[in-house]
């Protein structure tokens, strides 16, 4: 199954704060904090939401890619 055409692949390490994410799943967040070291992992990330709308996390390896919806300095 393809991505949705909305979406661009990037590298795990180039998402920042303030960019949007579709997880596996299909939900929708927008990330408010990275955290490195996920587990205690090295070679884990977790992307976070914590908003009123919903707290989420999204674990992913340091060298893999993630869905972008859209970048946080998108015009």
């Amino acid at each position: 199954m393809s991505a949705p055409s909305d979406t661009v692949r990037v590298a795990a390490l180039d998402v920042r704060v303030g960019d949007r994410l579709r997880a596996r799943d299909g939900r929708l967040m927008t990330v408010t904090r990275i955290d490195n070291g996920f587990l205690g992992r090295a070679e884990m990330i977790a992307f976070v939401e914590d908003s009123e709308t919903q707290w989420f996390k999204l674990p992913a390896r340091v060298d893999s890619e993630v869905e972008l919806v859209s970048r946080v300095d998108a015009a």
